[in-house]
């Protein structure tokens, strides 16, 4: 058992995690390429998360996108109108890979992306406090969304971001009213999984003792 699939199971997930991968010009002949399938119709950047932690392998470029906003988010559209402190600016930015991470490593993976819900979220929370010795800062709604807040944001700044997610995503049904999102820059990515499973068999072992 993998790290991502021993985080899934003690967090009794449902959706897989989900990897992020940014292909840019200068490797975009990686080997990877051959398990990713090209996306077919528009659809938002959230859907496309959805279908990641679902099972499936995409590679997502320009043009791929429904929605305006994870475009320029991600880097692949310039904008005068959205505010772009959280926008990914990266050179020669190709393709987007999104992947169930438990079922397929990239070693040098950008990032992961969590759907949580609020008890999961509570021990990402308590781990990073107990790991880093510092509150968890999470910043939401400059732009809200998942292309945004917990994939360009966490790639960006490398740090742990969480995502309320936006109305398109909630209304359109692609994620429950009680999913959250969580994004782990990849240089954090094995200490704080690390430290989530172990505070949250510890915790799972004091209810247990409780009841008993």
């Amino acid at each position: 058992m993998n790290i991502f699939q021993e985080l899934k199971q003690t967090l009794s997930m449902e959706a897989d995690p989900i990897g992020v991968k940014l292909i840019y010009d200068h490797n975009e002949k990686l080997r990877v390429h051959s398990k990713f399938k090209e996306v077919r119709g528009l659809i938002g950047f959230c859907e496309f998360v959805k279908k990641a932690s679902q099972g499936e392998f995409l590679r997502i470029q320009k043009g791929d996108f429904s929605c305006h906003t994870g475009n320029v988010m991600l880097g692949f559209k310039d904008s005068e109108s959205i505010e772009l402190t959280m926008r990914l600016d990266m050179k020669g930015l190709k393709y987007i890979l999104l992947f169930p991470i438990n079922k397929y490593r990239i070693e040098d993976f950008d990032s992961i992306i969590l759907i949580l819900n609020p008890h999961n979220c509570m021990n990402v929370i308590q781990a990073y406090v107990k790991l880093y010795k510092r509150p968890l800062k999470i910043t939401c709604g400059a732009i809200n969304g998942v292309c945004s807040e917990v994939a360009a944001y966490v790639i960006k700044r490398n740090e742990i971001n969480f995502s309320f997610l936006c109305p398109t995503s909630r209304s359109n049904g692609i994620f429950s009213d009680c999913e959250l999102l969580c994004g782990i820059p990849a240089m954090l990515t094995y200490e704080t999984i690390n430290a989530i499973v172990k505070l949250t068999k510890a915790n799972l072992k004091l209810e247990y003792l409780k009841i008993s």
